[in-house]
């Protein structure tokens, strides 16, 4: 068996026994020499394939402590995928349907949630942003805390993760799309406030709608004319 095949055999066999020992987020796997015996692998190989599921973000190394396994985090995939997604001129574009399909998708559960807190501490983000635009600065930071916190109510880790990996990775590929000189990026996210506060789902699709429908006006500025193709 070539090294690569005992390395990633020795990965599979460590990812098999954190499921069969039953073991989560914050427990400790036994040490090296211990967790090599058992599963039968040396312990260069374990070391190889214990870097490689920390780099996975299926374990993490906490120093003089010990091996232990992660919690579960799109992290790792929101610094490979860039590197990758980058090199395909449609990438922007594909990373905007689906973070699109999921935001306007969402939007009748945050409207029967009516998560009045949560919805309230938005609004104050969308006026905020408002404030920025007037002034010429940047709204991304305050955008990104909006997208995260409108959907934290629904309590769902998976649509948490996924909504960051989508700002992330739109934002990174995104980062050249114009802004519009006269702004109103604040109003239209405060629009989908008062449609969610009302709990008008229909509504609230509507102004999400919008909302995308505004960055990917924006996005198509980016690509090149047919006339100066070629």
């Amino acid at each position: 068996m070539t090294k690569s095949l005992i390395y990633l055999e020795a990965q599979a066999r460590l990812r098999d026994f954190i499921t069969e020992a039953g073991l989560g987020p914050g427990d400790r796997l036994p040490p090296e020499a211990t967790l090599a015996a058992q599963l039968g692998v040396s312990r260069l190989s374990l070391r190889e394939a214990t870097r490689s599921l920390q780099t996975l973000g299926v374990i993490e190394a906490r120093r003089g402590n010990g091996l232990f396994v992660s919690a579960f985090s799109f992290r790792p995939l929101i610094e490979q995928l860039p590197y990758g997604l980058a090199a395909s001129g449609t990438a922007l574009e594909e990373i905007l349907t689906a973070r699109e399909a999921m935001e306007v998708g969402l939007m009748p559960a945050v409207a029967r949630r009516n998560p009045q807190p949560e919805l309230a501490e938005c609004a104050r983000l969308a006026d905020a942003m408002t404030a920025l635009e007037s002034r010429g600065e940047s709204i991304a930071e305050v955008d990104k805390q909006f997208h995260l916190l409108l959907y934290r109510a629904l309590g769902n880790p998976l649509v948490d993760n996924l909504i960051e990996v989508f700002w992330e990775l739109f934002t990174r590929l995104g980062d050249a799309i114009p802004v519009p000189p006269e702004g109103g990026r604040g109003t239209v996210h405060l629009q989908i406030i008062r449609a969610l506060q009302k709990r008008d789902a229909e509504a609230s699709i509507a102004a999400m709608q919008q909302h995308f429908d505004d960055i990917r006006a924006r996005a198509a500025l980016l690509r090149p004319r047919e006339s100066d193709a070629g």
